[in-house]
């Protein structure tokens, strides 16, 4: 089953295809781009032109939610600059895999001082997953951003776990 791919939300936007983007000027830029697209804006248009700011707005919105949080952007990059890599490196080393299964073992028991110290070896280890990552895309081995990715994912869902608990 072919998907067609997703969007530029990079060209959407007019921004460069990169990691690092400003969080205010990504904003700015939301804003000025909902302007141009809102209704209000184009209430003499006829119903095809109507129908295609509506579009143009869920575009922009799609694409704001992507670029605003770092792991959807890093995704996204991969895909534009090499798609399919995410899926095609999925596959990850079974001795990490081994460790997440340990790590969610130790999130499911953590209570008081130890799931504190545990919250913050994890925000570390995000922190560390985004840093290799961004590395990896620097140096142009998408392969290795996107295993990145897929590791992060657990240190990801057992960061959320941790601060779900009471």
């Amino acid at each position: 089953m072919n998907h067609a791919p997703a969007p530029d939300a990079f060209a959407i936007f007019g921004v460069p295809r990169a990691l690092d983007i400003d969080a205010q000027e990504l904003e700015q830029r939301y804003l000025q781009l909902s302007r141009e697209c809102h209704p209000d804006h184009h209430q003499t248009d006829d119903a095809g032109d109507s129908v295609a700011v509506l579009q143009r707005a869920a575009e922009v919105n799609d694409a704001w939610n992507v670029l605003r949080d770092r792991w959807k952007r890093a995704r996204a990059l991969l895909e534009v600059e090499q798609p399919g890599v995410l899926e095609a490196n999925k596959k990850l080393d079974p001795m990490f895999l081994a460790d997440a299964l340990e790590l969610a073992e130790d999130v499911e028991a953590a209570e008081g001082a130890r799931a504190a110290a545990l919250t913050a070896k994890m925000r570390a280890a995000v922190d560390d997953d985004f840093a290799a990552t961004a590395s990896a895309v620097a140096s142009g081995d998408y392969a290795a951003a996107a295993r990145c990715i897929h590791q992060a994912h657990y240190h990801r869902k057992a960061l959320a776990d941790l601060e779900a608990k009471p």
